[in-house]
C-alpha cells in the first residue's frame, strides 16, 4: 500500500517536474507594449496636459470610449491587424513553443479568440482613459502591434462623426452653389433688361421725366397767364398774342408727348418698364438674400462639424519592452503544482471511497 502511495505521488512530482521544465526552458517569453489614450471631442472643454482633471465629465466621450473598447477586441480589428502587419502569421511562427503559439491550420474564429487572449483593454470611468496592452513573442513586434492598434483606433474615432458631418457640409455647399447660380441668373436677367431698354435705372428715368413734365407745366401756366394779361389790352391778331399762342401750343404738344411716355399702353411705356424693372430687381435682391443665408448656414454647419470632431489624445505612447511580462514562471509553476496536487488528492479520495464501498 505504501509503495502504491509513493508511486502515485511520484506521478505528481513527475508532472510538476515537466511543468518546471516547460516554464523554465521551453515556454517562449512574451512581451507587452502599452498605450493609454482618451477620446475627446472638439466642443468639450480644453484639456490641460499638466493634469488629468479636465479629462472627465463627458458622456459622449464615455460612449465613444466604450465603442472603441469593443472595436479593439472585435474580429474587425483582428482582421485589420492581420492585413496590415501579418499578425496571424506572427502568432503561428514555429519559433515559438508549440503550447503558446497559434496552431498553423487554425480557423478564423480560433485566430480571433487567440488575439483577444493576447490584447487587453481596460477603461477607467473616472479619468476616461483607455489602457491597451499588446502582447507578442517579440518586443519589437509588440511595439508595432500597439502602434497599429493606436493608428487604427484613430481612424475609427476620426470617422465616427466625419461621415455625417461631411453629408451636412456637402448639402450646405450644394445650397450655396444653387443660391449663387440663381443670383447670377437674376443679375443677368436684370442686366439684359437694362441693355434691351437702354436704361440703367427706369425709376431714375421716370423721376427725371416727371421733373421735365413739371417744368413744362410751369412754363405753360406762365405763358397762359401772360396771354391773358396781353389780351386785356391788345387785339387778338396782335403779334405778341400770336407768338404766345404758338408757344402755348408747342408747350401743350410737348407736355402731351412727355405724358404719353409714362401712360401709353405699348411696351415702351416707362411705367411698364419701371414695373418690370422693379420685379427683376426684387428677384435679384431676394436671390442675394438667399445666397447670404446659404453662406451663413454653411458657416454654421462648418462650426458644428468642427465641434463634433473627435480625436484621440494619447497619454502614454507605445514603448519598446525590455523585460518579458509573460509567462510569470514562479507563479505559473506554483499554480500548476497546486492544481496537480489537488487532482492527486481528489483522485486519492475518490479511490478511497470506491474501495470502502467495495469492502
Amino acid at each position: 500500500m505504501a509503495r502504491a502511495k509513493i508511486g502515485s505521488f511520484a506521478l505528481v512530482l513527475l508532472a510538476s517536474l515537466l511543468v518546471i521544465v516547460y516554464f523554465t526552458l521551453i515556454a517562449s517569453p512574451r512581451y507587452v507594449s502599452q498605450v493609454q489614450f482618451v477620446v475627446k471631442q472638439a466642443s468639450s472643454q480644453s484639456v490641460q496636459l499638466g493634469g488629468l482633471m479636465a479629462l472627465g465629465g463627458s458622456s459622449t466621450s464615455t460612449r465613444d470610449a466604450l465603442i472603441l473598447q469593443e472595436y479593439i477586441l472585435s474580429q474587425e480589428m483582428a482582421f485589420a491587424l492581420d492585413n496590415e502587419i501579418g499578425l496571424r502569421a506572427h502568432y503561428q511562427q514555429k519559433s515559438w513553443d508549440a503550447l503558446s503559439r497559434l496552431r498553423e491550420n487554425s480557423s478564423k474564429e480560433e485566430y480571433v479568440t487567440y488575439y483577444q487572449d493576447h490584447v487587453t483593454v481596460r477603461y477607467d470611468e473616472l479619468s476616461e482613459i483607455l489602457l491597451v496592452e499588446a502582447e507578442s513573442f517579440d518586443p519589437e513586434y509588440a511595439l508595432l502591434l500597439a502602434q497599429s492598434l493606436l493608428d487604427i483606433s484613430k481612424k475609427l474615432i476620426n470617422g465616427l462623426g466625419d461621415d455625417m458631418a461631411q453629408q451636412h457640409m456637402d448639402y450646405a455647399k450644394g445650397e450655396v452653389q444653387r443660391a449663387y447660380n440663381d443670383l447670377k441668373k437674376q443679375q443677368i436677367k436684370l442686366i439684359n433688361f437694362q441693355d434691351k431698354n437702354s436704361l440703367f435705372n427706369p425709376e431714375m428715368q421716370s423721376a427725371a421725366l416727371f421733373s421735365v413734365i413739371n417744368e413744362i407745366e410751369s412754363s405753360l401756366i406762365e405763358k397762359k397767364t401772360q396771354l391773358k394779361s396781353l389780351q386785356a389790352y391788345l387785339r387778338a391778331d396782335a403779334p405778341e398774342i400770336k407768338a404766345l399762342g404758338y408757344e402755348i401750343t408747342a408747350l401743350t404738344s410737348q407736355l402731351q408727348e412727355e405724358k404719353s411716355r409714362l401712360t401709353n399702353q405699348d411696351k415702351k411705356s416707362l411705367n411698364k418698364i419701371n414695373f418690370d424693372f422693379k420685379e427683376l430687381e426684387l428677384n435679384a435682391v431676394f436671390a442675394a438674400d438667399l445666397y447670404k443665408s446659404a453662406l451663413t448656414s454653411l458657416e454654421v454647419t462648418r462650426a458644428e462639424a468642427f465641434e463634433n470632431l473627435k480625436y484621440l489624445l494619447v497619454i502614454v505612447h507605445p514603448r519598446l519592452a525590455e523585460d518579458q511580462r509573460y509567462p510569470e514562471r514562479l507563479y505559473s509553476i506554483f499554480t500548476w503544482f497546486v492544481v496537480i496536487l489537488l487532482i492527486y488528492l481528489v483522485g486519492r479520495l475518490i479511490l478511497s471511497v470506491i474501495k470502502e464501498h467495495h469492502d
